[in-house]
C-alpha cells in the first residue's frame, strides 16, 4: 500500500527517473517512483533499435556542441557524471561495452534488455517501489515545501491503490520524458504538470524524425540504401547544414542516420513556413573537376556504350530508371553521343541530386522531442526549478536535445544523476 507522504516523489520511469532513483536513496528517506505505463523504461527497451546506443566517446566540448545553443547548461551535469562514468556504472552492474563508428558506444551483447535489467535489479536491490499504472494528473504547490499530488490508477483492483488518489511529498522530480514514441508512454503529459507549476513550455515538434518529400521519388526508391554520399540542407535558396554518411529512402520521404541529424534543422524552418531542399551528393569524394574528368574518361573508353552502362558503374541499379528520368536524357543513348551540356547535366545531377521537403513524419516516430522546459527556469547545478523550491526536472521533458549518436540517452542519465544526488 502506498504511503500517505513521501520525501521524494519521482514521476517518470525511464532512464533519468530510475538513476535519480538509485542516487537519491537514502535509509532514512522514503522514496516513490510513480510511472503511468504497464512497464517502466518502456522506451529505452527499443533504443537503438534495441540495441541502445548508450553514449557517446566524444569530449564534452564536442559532445556539447551536438545540443545546439542549449548544449551550454548540460556543462555542469556533465562535469560531474560524464560518458566514461556512465560505462563505469553500468560495467560495476556486470554489463560490457563496445566502441562503433562515430563514437557509439553498445552493450557487447546488442540487447537494450540489458540496460534496462541492470537498472531494474538495482532499484529493487534498494527496495524502491515502483507504481506502474499511476498517472499524476495535477501538482499543486502547498503552503510550506511540501506538494499534493493527484494520482489516477489506470488499473485498479484488490492489491492496488484506488482508481483516485493524492498523496503529498517533499521533493519532486518530473522525469516524465516528451512526446516522442507515445506509445512508450512519453504523451506529453509532463509539460503539462510543469506550466500549471508557472514553468515556461518552449514550442515542441518532433526532431531525428523521417522527412517526407513532394514528388514521387522517395515513392520509387523505396528502401534503397545510399552510404557514403553527402546531404546538404538549403532553405530559401542558401546552404544551412550539411551530413555524410548513410541515407534510407522511405515511400514518401527520406530517413537515415543523415537525415535525422539534419531534421530538427529542416522541422524548425518548415514550421517558420520557408522552404527548405535537401540536395544529395551522390559523388562526395570527387569535385566537380575530378568527376568531368571521369565521366570523360568514360566516355573515351567505352564510347559505344549506352549511358544506362555508365550509370550501372555509378549508381545502384535500383536508382538508375529514377535517375534517368530525372536527368531528361535517353537511356539508350550512345555514351560518344553524349554533347557537352549533356555531360554537364549528368555531373550536376551525381552532385546535386534534389529533393523538395514537403514535411515531417509524426511524434510517433520522432526519436526525440525538440523543445521542452526552458533551460532559463532551472538551476544547471542540480536540476532544481528556480521558479518552484523543492521541484527539480530530468531527461527529455527539458528544452536540451542532440544528434543520434548516444548524446540524448547521456543527458537523461546526467540530468537524472544530478537531480538525485541534488534531492
Amino acid at each position: 500500500m502506498l504511503q500517505n507522504r513521501y520525501d521524494v516523489v519521482i514521476i517518470g520511469a525511464g532512464p533519468a527517473g530510475l538513476i535519480a532513483a538509485i542516487e537519491c536513496c537514502r535509509p532514512a528517506k522514503s522514496l516513490l517512483i510513480l510511472e503511468k505505463m504497464p512497464k517502466p523504461v518502456l522506451k529505452l527497451r527499443i533504443s537503438g533499435k534495441g540495441r541502445c546506443n548508450i553514449t557517446n566517446s566524444a569530449k564534452i566540448k564536442e559532445f556539447i556542441a551536438h545540443f545546439g545553443k542549449n548544449g551550454k547548461f548540460l556543462r555542469h551535469a556533465f562535469g560531474k557524471f560524464f560518458n566514461t562514468d556512465l560505462l563505469n556504472y553500468f560495467e560495476d552492474l556486470g554489463i560490457c561495452f563496445k566502441l562503433e563508428r562515430g563514437g557509439r558506444y553498445f552493450p557487447r551483447n546488442d540487447n537494450a534488455l540489458e540496460i534496462v535489467d541492470a537498472l531494474l535489479g538495482k532499484v529493487e536491490k534498494l527496495n524502491i517501489p515502483i507504481e506502474t499504472h499511476s498517472e499524476v494528473t495535477a501538482i499543486t504547490k502547498l503552503p510550506g515545501e511540501e506538494f499534493s499530488l493527484t494520482i489516477r490508477h489506470a488499473a485498479p483492483g484488490p492489491n492496488t491503490p484506488p482508481d483516485r488518489m493524492t498523496l503529498k511529498a517533499g521533493k519532486v522530480l518530473l522525469a516524465t520524458g516528451g512526446k516522442s514514441y507515445p506509445k512508450t508512454g512519453s504523451s506529453g503529459g509532463g509539460y503539462s504538470l510543469a506550466s500549471r507549476l508557472g514553468h515556461t513550455i518552449t514550442p515542441l515538434f518532433p526532431s531525428l524524425v523521417p522527412i517526407t518529400t513532394a514528388g514521387d521519388i522517395a515513392g520509387k526508391l523505396k528502401g534503397l540504401s545510399l552510404k557514403n554520399v553527402s546531404a546538404s540542407l538549403w532553405c530559401e535558396g542558401r546552404k544551412a547544414a550539411e551530413r555524410f554518411g548513410e541515407m534510407v529512402f522511405t515511400d514518401d520521404g527520406v530517413s537515415g542516420p543523415i537525415i535525422l541529424s539534419l531534421s530538427r534543422t529542416i522541422v524548425s524552418f518548415l514550421n517558420n513556413k520557408l522552404s527548405v531542399k535537401i540536395v544529395i551528393d551522390l559523388k562526395p569524394a570527387l569535385e566537380h573537376q575530378a568527376l568531368d574528368q571521369r565521366l570523360l574518361r568514360e566516355i573515351g573508353q567505352y564510347g559505344r556504350q549506352e549511358l544506362k552502362s555508365l550509370l550501372k558503374r555509378l549508381l545502384p541499379m535500383k536508382f538508375i530508371p529514377v535517375f534517368i528520368e530525372t536527368l531528361g536524357i535517353p537511356a539508350e543513348t550512345k555514351l560518344k553521343g553524349l554533347r557537352l551540356e549533356d555531360r554537364r547535366r549528368l555531373r550536376l545531377l551525381l552532385k546535386e541530386f534534389t529533393l523538395e521537403v514537403s514535411g515531417c513524419r509524426s511524434f510517433d516516430e520522432a526519436i526525440v522531442t525538440a523543445g521542452g522546459v526552458s533551460i532559463n527556469e532551472i538551476d544547471p547545478r542540480t536540476m532544481e526549478s528556480k521558479l518552484v523550491k523543492g521541484l527539480y526536472f530530468a531527461g527529455e521533458i527539458i528544452d536540451i536535445d542532440a544528434d543520434t549518436g548516444g548524446f540524448n540517452l547521456q543527458a537523461a542519465f546526467s540530468t537524472g544523476w544530478l537531480a538525485g544526488r541534488s534531492m
